[in-house]
């Protein structure tokens, strides 16, 4: 008789999983074990029990459990991270959860669930913070309006082995003894500071849409090329995108005076754009102001509020200097939305994502070939693509393609930072140093107070030699970012590494994995450099897997090999910052 097929049924799954647990059991494994287990008998299956819901999987530090109801599963999980306190064990620190919820089809095999449901649950639940929740919006459609909670919109996340990008919402929770507040209150600067909301499209149109959020981004670019004021990120200030928000409380949890909201309508072929500066203090209106004119004069709109905003809170002999270096805005509007369309592309991360990407970019080039934000972002794409795709093959005309578009974008806009980081960038990775931090520099001073560029400068200092302002800059970037993207994180970890702070790295590591495939080989050395020698050796023998399905290159190429090819990607201008890496993947098992 044939073997009864499985059955289907949907589901929704909760992934727990305890943060660092590797760390604590090599530290204290019996300690960590029994830690772990008091948390499993005294919070997680009661929590689950009394949410109706089933584990049907243990794995260790961790558990997968069903429910039928969206609702009382992410009731369930807010029970179990507000109840998570220490066990009392001995020489354990303590136990911090990450939870992640997903509702798919699942496969029913005996008491056991398998099949997509099950896999993306557990990926969403390596997206969460420490300490907190993460949702798949087919999860947060549910249970919007019907929990106390509210969850961050966190954006399209690329989930590991999942092919299609998903939008998450986060929460987060009070961590025990000495944790982050659950409240996210930030301090306020000595500087006047300001968060732009993405203005709200009234018109409704997917092309607007896209609009709104591009004025906005042009927006926050613009004011943070002010020394005098501090200017919040765009990850961050997208997180209150399309939900109702207190702009008091906004404030608080962003750490800032002002903020800048507004929305946009079409009205035939002209638009209407209103703006206003509200003190968070005392929501006080400080500047209104409405706009209508032809929709291709958007750029001069925008140019107006800007110098409308910093009429308030600048001073004006800075604002009398930036206007004679202001940025030089597309001449076309068709150019401009080609451009978004290919941003947002971009940020999917996926391979099939970047060559849509790299088709807008083109076009946008073809209807403007002038037009600075195309070629950079062109430029952009091609050096982040030596690392996604086409592993084993050389990237040397891949780095030339980068710089001529980067010096392309600078020829054409000399005012805009972001060509001129990219541009360092392009320059550092072809192992021109000098170069390099020339245009970082440059990038600097045309805008001081862009989080992303200070990121990324923060890398290349590190890559440069100097590894310990890199972690000045890094930790700048995060407070212009108070909701930094993953890249941050991911990125301070290698500064830690070159900076030879392995358990530092580490850390973050153990609370957030590895961003991208090439990321491990910093996770493996910081692991062997750290004493955790196992660890290590895992983190080798998955590098190696991976980069076997990546690999075009040599057929009879070995590990070692990928490691090599690797590493010849990473910029080091001091040979021992390298040999420091090396060491790290030898001890690991990866002889290069």
């Amino acid at each position: 008789m044939a073997a009864e097929e499985p059955r289907r049924r949907l589901a929704v799954i909760v992934a727990a999983d305890v943060v660092g647990f590797s760390r604590l059991a090599e530290a204290n494994e019996s300690a960590a074990v029994a830690a772990v287990t008091t948390l499993r008998r005294n919070v997680i299956d009661p929590a689950v029990k009394a949410a109706r819901g089933r584990i049907f999987k243990s794995t260790g530090d961790g558990v997968l459990a069903e429910f039928a109801s969206p609702v009382e599963a992410v009731g369930c999980a807010v029970a179990i991270q507000r109840r998570v306190e220490s066990s009392g064990e001995p020489g354990v620190p303590p136990l911090v959860l990450r939870i992640g919820i997903h509702i798919g089809d699942v496969l029913v095999e005996g008491e056991d669930l398998m099949g997509d449901g099950v896999n993306v649950a557990a990926r969403i639940e390596g997206e969460a913070p420490p300490g907190g929740i993460a949702l798949s919006q087919d999860v947060w459609r549910f249970v919007e309006g019907k929990t106390d909670i509210a969850f961050e919109d966190a954006g399209e996340r690329r989930l590991k082995n999942i092919t299609r990008p998903l939008r998450l919402f986060v929460a987060r929770f009070a961590v025990s003894k000495g944790g982050v507040p659950a409240d996210r209150r930030a301090p306020l600067s000595d500087r006047p500071s300001l968060a732009v909301l993405p203005f709200d499209n009234l018109a409704g149109a997917s092309a607007d849409a896209s609009l709104c959020d591009g004025l906005t981004e042009d927006l926050i670019t613009d004011l943070s090329r002010f020394r005098s004021l501090m200017v919040i990120a765009r990850n961050s200030s997208f997180v209150y995108r399309g939900k109702p928000h207190d702009i008091r409380k906004v404030g608080q949890e962003l750490g800032v005076r002002y903020v800048l909201e507004g929305s946009i309508r079409r009205l035939g072929e002209k638009i209407r754009i209103n703006a206003q500066l509200i003190d968070a203090e005392n929501g006080h209106h400080v500047w209104a102001e409405r706009y209508d004119g032809p929709a291709d004069e958007i750029f001069a709109i925008q140019e107006s509020v800007v110098r409308n905003i910093a009429g308030h809170l600048v001073l004006q002999l800075e604002y009398a200097e930036l206007a004679e270096a202001k940025r030089k805005p597309p001449g076309s509007l068709r150019a401009y939305a080609l451009w978004l369309e290919g941003t947002e592309q971009h940020s999917y991360g996926t391979i099939d994502a970047h060559k849509r990407a790299r088709a807008h970019f083109e076009a946008a080039i073809a209807v403007e070939p002038g037009f600075a934000r195309a070629h950079s972002s062109l430029a952009e794409l091609t050096y982040f693509d030596t690392f996604l795709v086409d592993w084993g093959v050389d990237r040397s005309a891949s780095f030339e393609r980068a710089v001529d578009h980067a010096e392309r974008a600078v020829a054409h806009d000399p005012n805009d930072g972001q060509a001129h980081v990219i541009l360092g960038w392009a320059h550092l990775m072809s192992g021109r140093f000098d170069r390099a931090k020339k245009h970082l520099d440059v990038a600097a001073r045309l805008n001081p107070n862009d989080a992303d560029l200070a990121m990324s400068r923060a890398m290349a200092l590190a890559f440069l030699g100097d590894p310990a302002r890199g972690l000045e800059h890094a930790a700048f970037a995060r407070r212009l970012n108070p909701f930094a993207p993953d890249w941050y994180l991911s990125d301070e970890a290698v500064i830690r590494v070159i900076g030879r702070d392995p358990a530092g790295a580490l850390a973050i590591y153990d609370a957030m994995g590895e961003l991208y495939p090439h990321s491990i080989v910093w996770h493996a050395a910081a692991a062997a450099h750290a004493g955790r020698a196992a660890e290590a050796r895992r983190l080798a023998a998955d590098f190696a897997h991976r980069a076997a399905q990546l690999w075009v290159g040599d057929a009879n190429a070995r590990p070692a090999d990928y490691a090599r090819w690797v590493m010849a990607g990473f910029p080091f201008r001091r040979s021992e910052d390298a040999d420091y890496l090396r060491e790290g993947l030898e001890k690991a098992g990866l002889a290069i």
